[in-house]
């Protein structure tokens, strides 16, 4: 093992211990990889360094903005963190999440068949309980009380565990699920056309939502399902502070970000309905 090696997993130890997603673990992991690979050592003026070479390859402000992170980390982890608070991120435009509507996501459901159980209950978890993928794929039977409409999502982002209530409706569809299996797998959801029932990828769950789109002539990702359900909450008049709870937002500014959605929605209906012009032209 090369020294760069050892380096790496004692790195990624650090960041499972520290909580970190599988994803943000192998993201970091790659760029820690080629900066120590690239030379570079632990003071925020090599790193910047680092930065200027992979802007010149065309890197954007918002992967530059994850190299930086990447590397902030990797500082923290060796002690420095001095250096790792000089090391700030490019300022990147924040755009405002896509989010279907409801008569889209009608559109949606319809096209899933009947006997597709599992395929609808994908959909209605991610729109219905503002699920992220990695969190749906990691749901087992034992985090859902049908009897209390509740699911409990473990370690979700931060490591962070958060109940979510649903619908007595959702949890009648879950168990309907549940009773046309025949496997022993500790999984909510599964994967279908293998022997072992293994747990659902998210691969799956980004295959399905392509296809089922495609019919239902929406474009429709498992993040434009979870941004639909804040964004119809908060027009319902749900509080901001409980969807940021839903959602499992550490910090109340991430879950701002859909009172912009919300505003823009209004803006919309408001220039439809011409309320203002109309009286000028009489």
């Amino acid at each position: 093992m090369s020294e760069v090696d050892g380096i790496i997993e004692e790195f990624e130890t650090y960041l499972d211990l520290e909580g970190k997603s599988q994803n943000t673990i192998r993201m970091y992991s790659y760029y820690v990889r080629r900066y120590l690979e690239w030379g570079g050592s632990l003071n925020a003026r090599s790193a910047l360094r680092f930065l200027a070479r992979l802007r010149k390859e065309g890197y954007s402000n918002r992967s530059l903005n994850l190299v930086v992170q990447a590397l902030r980390a990797y500082f923290r982890f060796e002690g420095a963190d001095d250096e790792a608070e000089k090391l700030k991120p490019p300022k990147v435009p924040r755009s405002l999440p896509k989010a279907l509507t409801r008569e889209e996501v009608k559109r949606l459901l319809s096209v899933i068949p009947p006997t597709r159980k599992r395929d609808r209950l994908i959909v209605l978890l991610l729109y219905g309980a503002g699920l992220r993928v990695s969190e749906l794929c990691n749901l087992k039977k034992s985090d859902v009380d049908l009897d209390r409409n509740l699911i409990v999502v473990r370690g979700g982002k931060g490591a962070k565990d958060r109940v979510v209530p649903i619908p007595a409706f959702l949890s009648g569809v879950i168990r309907e699920y549940l009773e046309s299996r025949d496997d022993e797998s500790e999984y909510l959801l599964v994967e279908e056309r293998r022997r072992s029932k293994d747990r659902l990828s998210t691969k799956t769950v980004w295959y399905l939502l392509k296809r089922y789109g495609q019919r239902a002539g929406v474009e429709v990702t498992p993040h434009k399902l979870r941004h639909s359900f804040a964004t119809h909450m908060l027009e319902n008049g749900v509080d901001i502070r409980a969807i940021q709870e839903l959602l499992g937002h550490s910090n109340l500014s991430t879950t701002q970000i859909y009172t912009k959605v919300t505003v823009e929605h209004l803006r919309k209906a408001q220039e439809k309905a011409r309320l203002i012009e109309g009286l000028m032209e009489e």
